[in-house]
């Protein structure tokens, strides 16, 4: 993934260079071709060195300028929005599968999806709860999933309902752990095991 990235930023500072150098011969061309024209009467041959120089940073802005309405225009004929896009919607899909799988009860891909999200976007606390509920309510580790909440609650302030799901969700697992050690049944220390 990361080397498809180098590769489209090296194609696009190609094509970044080739429309400076295109704009740059294009603005001197010009002026080469009003001199010639002229038979030098407008200005002299030192006119032009001054203007071919001054045409770089023209040239810098005329790529700058396509870029950017190229950008503009492009998006709106494919509808595309310029607004930058969440790492939580980034992950949605990801997430969303995830949560599909835990209610079709098939808690390993569920898990493995989750997995894959947080090695990718360990910051990202609704990750952390969906993996809290997958190894709850699919295989039953209850400290493991602990761990996950208390992720959340580390990283989601304390008013959003995140943190009060997750803070719910944390109570009633220690709710069980406290059931379930009382209904262990109790050694009797003073008696002896039955030999089989």
């Amino acid at each position: 993934m990361n080397g498809i990235r180098i590769q489209q930023k090296k194609e696009r500072d190609q094509a970044r260079m080739i429309r400076f150098v295109l704009g740059y011969l294009l603005m001197v061309g010009v002026l080469l071709a009003i001199f010639v024209l002229t038979r030098s009467a407008v200005f002299t041959f030192k006119h032009v060195v001054l203007f071919a120089l001054a045409c770089i940073p023209l040239a810098l802005v005329y790529v700058y300028a396509v870029e950017r309405m190229g950008a503009r225009f492009g998006g709106l004929l494919s509808g595309w929005s310029s607004r930058r896009v969440s790492v939580r919607e980034t992950f949605s899909a990801d997430l969303e599968k995830a949560r599909y799988q835990k209610r079709e009860g098939r808690f390993e891909e569920a898990l493995a999806i989750i997995d894959g999200v947080i090695a990718k976007a360990p910051f990202l606390p609704d990750a952390f709860y969906l993996k809290a509920r997958i190894l709850w309510e699919g295989f039953e580790r209850v400290s493991e999933a602990k761990r996950c909440l208390k992720e959340v609650l580390k990283k989601v302030p304390q008013h959003e309902t995140l943190h009060v799901w997750a803070s719910s969700y944390y109570d009633r697992l220690v709710e069980h752990e406290k059931e379930t050690v009382l209904q262990r049944p109790k050694k009797n220390l003073g008696a002896k095991d039955p030999d089989p």
